[in-house]
């Protein structure tokens, strides 16, 4: 077919606009997509407190839930992404305590997620709250020396 300046045949413009609205049709379907998976992913990583709780068991044992601190850094009330951060690097051995080491490899992402979305959501009494939580001791030696 020569090009005269004329309009294409109605078949070629009808074929265009199919292809255009299957293109848009793959885009909106891909764009769902998308969206669908950026909830499930805000979702997990807002952690699963019901999970949280049942997996905190051993983390009770030296972390206490009143959020007092009696030699042990306090995680009661601690923001999720600062508990997150944590725990994913006592797993990926960049701190340094061989306790935690061993008790973060255990959990997965998810399972982490979970531990700091409930112990995120858990009070400290009113006591502890003004407390400095960053575990450091060096800190709390002076009030540690005046219980002996």
């Amino acid at each position: 077919m020569a090009m005269t300046g004329q309009a294409p045949p109605r078949a070629a413009r009808t074929m265009r606009a199919k292809r255009s609205v299957r293109g848009v049709s793959a885009a909106l379907r891909a764009a769902a997509a998308g969206v669908a998976l950026c909830v499930a992913a805000s979702a997990a990583a807002a952690g699963d407190r019901e999970l949280g709780e049942y997996l905190s068991s051993e983390c009770v044992t030296c972390h206490q839930l009143s959020g007092r601190f009696d030699g042990i850094p306090s995680i009661v009330g601690r923001a999720e992404p600062e508990l997150i951060e944590a725990l994913t690097e006592y797993r990926g051995k960049i701190r340094d305590n061989q306790v935690m080491r061993a008790i973060a490899a255990k959990f997965n992402d998810e399972e982490i997620a979970a531990l700091a979305s409930y112990f995120g959501s858990l009070e400290q009494e009113k006591n502890e709250r003004d407390t400095d939580r960053t575990g450091d001791v060096r800190a709390f030696t002076s009030t540690m020396e005046g219980k002996k």
